[in-house]
């Protein structure tokens, strides 16, 4: 009976120092994969886009579009009024090439993003196809019931 209590102990002991291997070893694995110079030296161009991608948005969201405006007196003429009007033209060009590029690296920042997720937590991509598959059957089940309303008041 001590002869098997004393086994019955040894494992105990032995599966204590196991945990405590695994538990140290996915420490040190939590904190590679949270610190951000790690995963820098691992993915420099992920991790530019990600700060490029997310200083984009934090100045769309926080009104980063210039709202200086030039003031041009009435005494100038057509002159004045013609040459601001091709600089607005040129401004206004300009802001729609920002957006287009802002977009396309907001969209491959997340796509980016979205990968390198399905990488490091296991079903992730999966369950993103699903919440995306269950949103767009909801969003043509909504898009339907709105067609047949409308379809009933026309009548």
């Amino acid at each position: 009976m001590g002869e098997k209590s004393n086994q019955i102990e040894r494992q105990i002991v032995a599966q204590r120092g196991q945990l405590g291997r695994n538990l140290n070893e996915l420490q040190s694995k939590v904190e590679e994969v949270t610190d951000w110079r790690v995963q820098f030296q691992k993915r420099p161009m992920l991790m530019i886009g990600l700060a490029v991608g997310g200083g984009l948005l934090l100045g769309s969201v926080t009104g980063g579009k210039s709202r200086s405006k030039r003031f041009y007196s009435d005494d100038r003429g057509d002159a004045a009024r013609e040459h601001r009007r091709g600089t607005e033209l040129q401004k206004s060009k300009a802001l729609e090439m920002f957006d287009n590029i802002k977009g396309a690296m907001i969209g491959v920042a997340a796509s980016t993003f979205q990968d390198f997720l399905g990488q490091l937590i296991p079903g992730f991509t999966e369950q993103l196809h699903k919440t995306a598959q269950d949103k767009r059957s909801r969003l043509s089940s909504e898009g339907q019931n709105l067609g047949a309303r409308a379809a009933s008041v026309r009548q």
